[in-house]
């Protein structure tokens, strides 16, 4: 949600996008215009500034996990051959929005989206595709030098994996330029569909042990209850004795 409001009456107009709100602002001219600014409403005032006024150093310091995922996942528009590089965010859902809108508006991304994470619980991911035709890996390493930055973190931090592989490499733009060169669309199409279902297992396999240890507590916690409930009975029989 995103709000027009008058810099002096404190008084609002709602919008959904915040491209609304900048084409109504546009609107007014630049006499009125002057009064008003476009301002996010999210109820979280350190995400309304990330909205409003960008991300800046540090703003994703253990929320941007330092791992990418390097064409394991489709492009918005299947008809396209989009690359996908994929990052992951933990702990604060409020931050993807930000992260999104940055990625939007970073050098040869095509376009941006974020989605609940398949592969880490409890994580958001945010997908920036760029286009397969017409490549220029600068624009890839410059996403990720930034990327590190807002994270607080060194770009040698980053992991990188890929769809014809489960092994995880040490971030590298050559070993990346290396994969695109060699892929071949059909390949790479069913290396794709692996690593969802891959993905996917790794999900169940997660909440599967979640839950394993959830019941192991409770199993714990009623034995535990039984003992003291025992040992209170055995009291209870000595002191009538």
């Amino acid at each position: 949600m995103w709000i027009l409001e008058h810099r002096e009456t404190k008084r609002y107009q709602r919008f959904d996008e915040r491209k609304d709100a900048e084409n109504h602002l546009s609107r007014l001219g630049e006499a009125a215009g002057a009064y008003y600014h476009v301002l996010a409403d999210t109820g979280n005032t350190l995400m309304n500034k990330m909205l409003t006024e960008g991300l800046v150093k540090g703003d994703l310091y253990k929320i941007l996990l330092p791992r990418v995922s390097v064409d394991e996942f489709v492009p918005g528009d299947p008809e396209t051959d989009n690359i996908v590089i994929a990052f992951f965010l933990k702990g604060v859902p409020e931050a993807t929005l930000p992260f999104k809108t940055f990625a939007e508006q970073s050098n040869g991304v095509l376009s941006a989206d974020y989605g609940d994470s398949e592969t880490v619980v409890g994580a958001q991911n945010v997908y920036a595709e760029f286009d397969r035709d017409n490549l220029d890996m600068e624009d890839i390493h410059a996403l990720m030098i930034q990327s590190a930055m807002l994270a607080g973190l060194e770009i040698e931090d980053f992991t990188m994996t890929f769809p014809h592989t489960e092994q995880k490499f040490e971030y590298d733009p050559q070993v990346m330029k290396e994969y695109f060169i060699s892929r071949d669309a059909k390949k790479n199409e069913i290396a794709q569909r692996k690593a969802i279902d891959r993905a996917a297992k790794e999900f169940e396999d997660t909440l599967r042990k979640a839950q394993k240890q959830k019941d192991q507590q409770k199993s714990d916690e009623q034995q535990q209850q039984a003992q003291e409930s025992l040992v209170d009975h055995l009291a209870g029989v000595a002191l009538t004795g």
